[in-house]
This record gives structure tokens, sequence and C-alpha cells, in this order.
């Protein structure tokens, strides 16, 4: 046989080739081209021909990407032959050889001989064919090609093109293709690199498709949360002390070389990261261009697809969810979406505890109390009622409870007053802890529509400065709610107001000689209002057991002052004339102090109005000065979290105070008593309704694999129970094992050692008539 030429070997041997192009690029271009001319006259035959499999063909195509970044000038049209190939017969070429196609376009945009746009246009195109595996391979390359090019800045000419022709593949006739390129565009979103409100706005065309798994799969997009980007294999926790010490003792190597550097290179990423600014993004719900528009356009075809029946149940029951979201959050008018779900609002309806959860979900202020009171009394009249099972009447009654939070005129008087009574004292756990929640709900928010038995002592007490709300009426606030609480608070307690007058220069030093002057009389002022709780007329201390005094109310001391109207009259006209005269009254209202209390509260009245008239005359009055401090706080510094926080805790302490009815003076005792809630909720999940707040309070039997669990759960950690026969620990003996070991003569005249035989004629009848009475008595 004649031996092969060297040059024809590697001619035939195409990776072996392809190393040394790549090594010397000068030295084989020959070979180079007589490849190139082998694969132009392939194509021409494939052309002909492209169902073949062509397998020499799928190698020279492999062994071109690889070397074309060598030979710029002559490889310059292969990627474009490439892709006219595949746009034109990629549903007739063998999977093989396509796929192989593919594989080499990625190379080609890896090495950035083939622009991003055009490419993927082409991948997108492939969705259509019926290979999983392909399309699998498709989808991660372009996730990866577009988040790659947006890595540094948005890349927002290539954005808008692959958005604009993704909008015209979701229109698609193929089933298939249409959803890939939608799962494309959510993935893009979720990573953060397609987060903008043009990419919302095309996910929620799909939501309007005909297409049921495109519907489906864009309304789980809104219904979802998003979910953040899973956290890559670098950013994993690295011991680096580990690596360092095994670098060190170990055996210098390329791969554990490799390994510290890589560890390195994560740990710099971190920092990174760490110092990057925070991104907030909005939820997708929130980026809809026109919310209204759209959330009745998904109603409507709720309801076409109701009539036609061509959406199943489950992805009717997502479009309720999403349409009772949309309302929810953008506070949006669709009266006739409450109408269309009362027919659903039965007991027996599949799934109607998230029905009733979306139907609170749509419910808001805005909503006219016209058009969701039907609903609330079809709950009332469906699941709440006598004949009804109390699964039923907890679930009906925890439904109404979440509706009426959010839109607190749905519910009537007359119905409520009805249910209250009905259910306040039910036997059962289940509807007494559902009404109880429904009533406390309405003690906050109106109590004006519960009798004044079930009002409580909360609402009784705040009904004077109490107003029912009125719909479309909208609140605004003119400062910080409870503002009044941070400047009373002080040092960090309560006091009522006795830190009022105080000013701290900017500087931290004391005030004015006269300003500390006056907030000592001030302080005096306060003690003497204080009266002893046995009624007795004794000395006041200010520094000790203030505890034991109670403050009198304002309008006591207005009582009290009108009496003497014309006394302090008198005193004023002789101050403006005589100034001398107001330090001789001062010292004798300091004086009476330790005489009589009813002499006290006078002269004490008339040196504080004193105080009043010999300052500057347009000073405000008690009342004007107290609301321009409270807008001086606001007004004058910036309030920090830490006095937020504050101020959310003495929120909570005098709201608790009032539901307890404790007085000012017991507040320190009761501020002991409290334990701070940090629970903060979010916006977006206030709008929600979790389907286990419709289902709290049913408590439903558990199956066997259910009880044997908590049954295991429970013998853990405990000795096991049962009989000790056999073990070293010494136990009790039975009576049998006992009679063995006792004399004859003390068993003998029992009847299971004396026997039938030994028995007497008398023991014989009298267990006789003894089983004759117990088989009369079984009969």
């Amino acid at each position: 046989m004649v031996k092969k030429n060297r040059a024809d070997f590697i001619a035939s041997n195409l990776p072996q080739l392809q190393n040394l192009v790549k090594r010397d690029p000068i030295s084989y271009k020959e070979e180079f081209l007589q490849q190139w001319r082998h694969f132009e006259s392939g194509l021409a035959i494939f052309a002909l021909k492209p169902d073949e499999e062509a397998k020499q063909f799928g190698e020279l195509i492999t062994f071109l990407s690889h070397v074309s970044s060598c030979y710029p000038k002559e490889c310059a049209t292969f990627p474009q032959k490439i892709v006219d190939l595949l746009s034109n017969h990629y549903q007739e070429i063998h999977p093989d050889l396509r796929k192989t196609m593919v594989q080499a376009l990625m190379l080609l945009r890896n090495k950035d001989l083939i622009s991003s746009t055009s490419l993927l246009s082409l991948f997108f195109t492939l969705f259509r064919c019926k290979d999983k595996q392909l399309r699998e391979t498709l989808h991660n390359h372009i996730v990866s090609d577009i988040k790659n090019a947006n890595a540094k800045h948005k890349n927002n000419k290539l954005n808008k093109t692959l958005q604009n022709f993704m909008y015209t593949m979701l229109k698609d006739s193929n089933e298939v293709a249409a959803k890939k390129s939608l799962d494309v565009m959510i993935e893009l979103y979720i990573k953060h690199v397609w987060d903008d409100a043009k990419t919302v706005n095309i996910i929620a065309e799909a939501c309007l498709s005909n297409m049921s798994k495109l519907a489906a799969t864009a309304i789980n997009f809104f219904l979802g949360k998003d979910k953040e980007e899973a956290p890559d294999s670098d950013n994993e926790d690295v011991d680096m002390d580990k690596l360092l010490h095994q670098k060190r003792i170990n055996k210098k190597t390329k791969s554990r070389k490799g390994q510290v550097d890589k560890a390195l290179a994560s740990i710099k990423k971190k920092e990174r990261s760490k110092s990057r600014n925070e991104s907030f993004n909005f939820s997708a719900l929130h980026l809809l261009n026109d919310p209204q528009g759209f959330a009745e356009k998904l109603f409507s075809r709720l309801k076409s697809s109701t009539s036609q029946s061509y959406f199943r149940f489950e992805l009717r029951l997502q479009f309720m969810n999403l349409i009772s979201r949309l309302i929810g959050i953008h506070k949006l008018t669709l009266l006739g979406f409450y109408e269309y779900l009362i027919p659903y609002l039965q007991p027996h309806q599949r799934e109607v505890t998230q029905i009733l959860a979306y139907a609170a979900q749509s419910s808001h202020e805005m909503v006219p109390p016209d058009a969701i009171s039907p609903m609330v009394e079809a709950i009332a009249n469906h699941f709440i009622w006598n004949n009804s099972s109390n699964e039923v009447v907890t679930a009906g009654l925890n439904g109404l409870r979440e509706i009426c939070q959010r839109c607190p005129l749905a519910m009537s008087e007359t119905l409520l007053q009805s249910l209250v009574d009905d259910y306040k004292k039910h036997r059962d756990k289940g509807p007494s802890i559902a009404i109880r929640s429904l009533l406390g709900l309405y003690r906050e928010i109106n109590p004006e529509l519960l009798k004044k038995k079930d009002r409580g002592k909360a609402a009784t007490m705040g009904m004077k400065n109490f107003v029912a709300p009125k719909f479309g009426e909208v609140r605004v606030a003119s400062d910080v709610e409870g503002i009044d609480l941070l400047e009373n608070a002080g040092d960090g307690s309560d006091n009522d107001g006795a830190w009022d007058e105080w000013e701290i220069d900017e500087d931290g030093g004391e005030s004015d000689a006269e300003e500390v002057a006056e907030d000592e009389d001030d302080d005096d002022e306060g003690w003497e209002d204080v009266e002893s709780e046995a009624g007795g007329e004794e000395d006041v201390d200010p520094g000790e057991g203030w505890e034991d005094w109670e403050v009198v109310s304002n309008d006591d001391e207005d009582d009290e002052d009108g009496e003497d109207d014309e006394n302090d009259q008198d005193d004023e006209d002789d101050e403006e004339n005589e100034d001398e005269e107001e330090d001789d009254e001062q010292e004798e209202a300091t004086s009476s102090k330790q005489s009589a209390r009813s002499d006290s509260k006078s002269q004490k009245t008339d040196a504080s109005k004193k105080r009043k008239v010999s300052t500057e005359p347009d000073e405000l009055d008690d009342k004007d000065a107290k609301s321009s401090k409270k807008l001086g706080l606001t007004a004058e510094r910036i309030l920090t979290d830490e006095d937020f926080a504050r101020l959310k805790e003495l929120r909570m302490e005098r709201e608790a105070e009032k539901m307890a009815g404790v007085r000012p003076t017991n507040r320190k005792r009761f501020e002991d008593e409290i334990d701070e809630d940090d629970s903060d909720v979010d916006a977006d999940e206030k709008d929600l309704v979790d389907v286990r707040s419709i289902m709290s309070g049913i408590k439903r039997k558990d199956d066997y694999e259910a009880r044997m669990k908590s049954i295991q759960s429970g013998r853990e950690g405990r000795e096991k129970y049962g009989s000790k026969k056999g073990k070293k620990e010494k136990g009790s003996m039975t009576n049998r094992e006992k009679s063995k070991k006792k004399n004859y003569l003390m068993m003998v005249h029992k009847r299971s050692v004396a026997g039938k035989a030994k028995r007497s004629l008398s023991q014989k009848q009298h267990v006789l008539r003894e089983h004759i009475r117990k088989q009369k008595l079984r009969y």
C-alpha cells in the first residue's frame, strides 16, 4: 500500500488542522483556502438537497467557525451564509446539522464576528422548530447575550429593536415560539436587565392572548412576586484562611493557584457589590401605562371566556385575581366586577375561599357603597345563617371583615348589628373569634354603627372627637401624626407636657435666666392641680410620691377660675399701675402652698395671670403656643430614623393606654408592661389578601399521616413507656405471680384454686343464680 502524504492526512483531519491554523495562520493559509473551497461546493450541493444529513458539511462549518477569526477577510461572508441557510431551510434541515449551525453562530457571536440584532432575530424565529433541546439552548444564549450587552450600560438601541421584534413574536401563530419569547422577556425582567415600563406593557399584551398557555404565563408573572436573581456560584462564601493554609502546606500546582485566584476574585466582586448604590425596583403592576384600560380589557376577556368556556376554571381564577389586584392597588372603578363575583360566592363553589379573597382585594374606599353592598349581602345570606356549618360561617365572617377593612361603608348598620347579636356569644370558637375581629374593626373605624354596649371602653371614650367617614372624603394630615407625643417625651418619658416650656440652645447650653425662672414657675403651676386620692389637704412635695396624685381636668380648673374672675380683674388693674406689687404677690403665692388647698389654688391662679400680663403683649395663649410649637418641631428640625422609631413606640403606648383605660399618672408603670411590635408591612402586602386570613379559626381534623407525625414528634426526647419486665430495673408483680409465693392455706378458699369439683351445694347454687341473672340482664 502506498503511504499517505502528510498534507493529505492533515487536510482530512480537520481538528488537527484547526489546531495548526490557530498556532500559525500564515503558514497554513493554503490548507485553509482548500477547505473554504470545499465548503462553497458543499453549500451549493446542500442548497439542492437540504434534508440530507451531510455530516462532512457540518464538520466543515465547525472548522470554519473556529478559524474564522484568523482570516477575517476571507471569512467575512461566512456568518451571513449560515444565517441565510438557516432562515430559508430551518424546518427542513436535519436536527444534528441544524444544531451544529446554531453552535457555529454562537461561537461567531462570542468572537464578535456577527451583529447581535441579526443573530437574535434569527434565534427567535428558530423557536418554531420542533426541537426542545434546541429551544432551550437558544433561550439560554439569548438571555446571556442580552445581559452581557447591557452589563456596562444600557444598550437602548439594541433593546428597542429586540423589544419591537419580540412584540411581533408574541402574536405569532406558533404557540411554542410565542411562549418561549415571553419566557425570555420575563427572565430578563427578573434579572433586572429589561425592567422598564415597555417590557411590562408588552407582557401585559400577552395576558389578552387567545392562547391559554401564553395568557397563563403572563398572568402568573404579574401575580407572582418579583424573584431575585439566583446568586452565582462565585458569590458563595469562601473560606480564605483555609485556602491559604492549604496553599502553604500542600504541593504547589496550577489548579490550587487557580482556586485561590478565583476565591480572591469572588471576594473582590462582593466588595464591589456592597459599594454599589441600592436600586429600588417597582412592582410590575405599578409600571402599567393604562391600568384602568388594562383592567377593563381583562374583565371583558374574562366574561367572554366564561360564556364560551374556552378558558379552564383555574385560568379564570387567575384572571379574577389579577383584576382584583389591579383594582386594589390602583384604586380603579370597575363596578361590573362585583356583580360578576356574586354567583361565585356560594359555599359549595370550588375554591370559594380564594374568591372571597379576590372580593376583598378589589375593595377600597373609593368604591361606591351601593356597588359593593350587594356583594356583602350575598356573602351574609349564603354563608352566615343557622343551617350553615361552623367552617362556612367563619369563612363568611372573615371575608366580610377583610372587605369592610378596605371599604368601611360597605356594611349597613342593620346587618352589622344582626351579625353581632347572633354570633357574639356563639358556643363554637371559630364564629365567635371571627365576629369579635369584625366587632373590633368597627370599634376602630366607625363605632357609630355599633350599639352602645358593643362599643367598648376605648371607642366610647373617643366618641366625642370621632367623625364618621364619608364616601369620597380625603383627610389630609397637616403635620406628622403624634408629633406632640415626641415633644412631651423629652428625655424619653411622657410627663404630660412638663417640659413644654423648656428650650435648648444649639450649643447645648442652658437658656437665659429669665426663661429658666419662667419654667420653674410653670413647673410649680403644674403641681397646683394635684389632689390627694384620700381627699386630704396635706402639703405636696413635687419631687416625691407624685404617683399617688391625680391631675384635675381642665374643665374643673375653668370652673374654679370662673368663680374668681372679679378678683383676677382687680389684680390685673393693680399690676398695670404698680409693677412692684408683682414680686410681693408671687411671694404670697409661694407661701400659700403650705396653707389650705382652696386658698392656694386661687392665689396661684392670680400669680400665673400676672406673669402672663408682665410678659410681652404679643404673647400667644396656651392653645396657640402649643400649636406653634407643634409646627416648630417639624419646621426647625429634621426628624431622624430614631425619632420616627421613638414616635412609633409612643403611638403604640398611647393606643394601648386607651384600650386598657390607663390614666396618665399610671403611665410609667404601664409602659413597663408593653412589648414593642416591630412588624412592618409593605404597601403591596396590605393590598393582598391571604387565603389563610379567610380560613383563620377553622380547624380541620388531620389525616392519619399527620396524626402519626405529631405523635412521633411528641415522643422525641422522652423515655419509652411500657412494661419493664426483663429489665434490670425492679418492677411490680402481678397478682398471679404473688399468689404463687403465698402459703397454700391462704389461697385454699379461692374459687380458682378449689375448682368446680370441690364446690359445695350452696356455692354451686349461688354461681347458677348469678349466671341466670346475668343472662336475663343481657336479653
